[in-house]
């Protein structure tokens, strides 16, 4: 059998291997010609999939059941920078956030904390259950099948798209849980990045590897984007369709863009462009940062954090 894309169904398919980032094992790859996509060859079974994710992915990736301080402080720092750039485009009136993918609860109760009615969906039984007792917020355990018809006016999934093993049918389930104009927030690594390390790439938990130019082709069928920025990690702001629309393909030029600057990554890109020769004293200054806070709690911890974003220029809505 021909193998094909997931996203546009195009054949044209440009097989490749690398090696897993965290324990070396190959990956087999493939990258679609016709809209840039690049993906596994072969996706993991569902049931199994669900039991990785529910019980073996924290372990794995963290080597934790529960997320350690590090883990928080540096979930904490996302989701200060995630409400920056997801505040202005919410509406004046209290919305229903859920956070799909929502780890240890840490945006749940920051963006609580700013005036939404938050939630979140968390597929790892060890970090829901965190969620609820450290901050005592509403995080269930599960994830995007969850999603009741019309049930939030802000949908946020940071770093969970290329995860899920059916793309085209996770639109659908969003576009049905949004309420009419309804947002949706998402972020994933940028497989066309400067700033990543050649050899922290690829995971054998990613099955997908989205670029500004397959991303929009995924989402724009049910969804208008409205905010973009793809300098490092590609994150968007889409607004939901009254009418679904049928698929563009990218043109053949933007297709070739992307495919000549896939190609081209590598590590003099990320040494000059992506300034990867600094990211040592970063991950110094970061250390740092983070024994400023073992003797806290968590609560603490993000009350501290909620504390900052509230120092900031950022404007509070509610």
């Amino acid at each position: 059998m021909v193998p094909i894309c997931r996203l546009c169904q195009g054949s044209r398919m440009h097989h490749f291997s690398r090696r897993d980032a965290k324990n070396g094992e190959p990956m087999s790859l493939m990258l679609c010609q016709a809209c840039s996509l690049v993906q596994v060859t072969q996706l993991p079974d569902a049931v199994e999939l669900h039991r990785y994710y529910s019980h073996e992915y924290r372990e794995n990736y963290k080597l934790v059941h529960t997320p350690a301080t590090k883990h928080i402080v540096r979930a904490a720092q996302a989701a200060i920078q995630r409400w920056k750039w997801i505040s202005p485009h919410l509406p004046a009136q209290k919305s229903m956030l859920v956070d799909v993918g929502a780890g240890g609860g840490e945006f749940v109760y920051l963006s609580q904390r700013q005036g939404c009615q938050s939630m979140g969906l968390e597929p790892h039984q060890g970090y829901s259950e965190f969620a609820r007792q450290a901050y005592e917020v509403d995080v269930q355990t599960g994830g995007v099948d969850q999603l009741n018809e019309a049930c939030a006016d802000v949908i946020t999934l940071f770093h969970v798209l290329e995860h899920l093993r059916d793309p085209l049918q996770v639109v659908q389930q969003l576009h049905r849980a949004l309420r009419p104009d309804g947002l949706l927030a998402i972020e994933v690594p940028n497989i066309l990045q400067a700033d990543a390390s050649p050899h922290n790439i690829f995971f054998s938990a990613h099955l997908y590897y989205y670029n500004a130019l397959s991303l929009d082709l995924l989402l724009s069928t049910h969804f208008e984007k409205i905010w973009c920025q793809h300098d490092g990690n590609l994150c968007v702001i889409y607004r939901r369709r009254s009418e679904v629309k049928t698929i563009t393909m990218p043109t053949p030029d933007a297709a070739s863009k992307a495919l000549n600057t896939f190609h081209s990554r590598g590590w003099w890109t990320y040494l000059t462009e992506g300034k990867g020769w600094s990211k040592p004293w970063r991950r110094y200054q970061q250390k740092r940062l983070e024994a400023q806070y073992k003797h806290l709690t968590p609560r603490n911890i993000l009350d501290r954090i909620d504390h900052q974003l509230k120092r900031t220029d950022q404007p509070q809505l509610f």
